[in-house]
């Protein structure tokens, strides 16, 4: 059996790393968006399991 702490510990981890990929992800959207580079397409909404 895992240790909860430890699965815990690595969600954390692993949570801080998606965050830091969206946030790297905005700012070359805003750098895009600048440089008129930027065509958007319509969204497609994801739906979570």
């Amino acid at each position: 059996m895992k240790d909860p702490m430890e699965v815990l510990r690595t969600k954390e981890q692993e949570l801080l790393r998606v965050k830091k990929e969206v946030e790297a992800l905005r700012v070359v959207a805003q750098l895009l968006r600048e440089d008129g580079e930027f065509r958007p397409e319509t969204p497609k909404l994801v739906e979570m399991p």
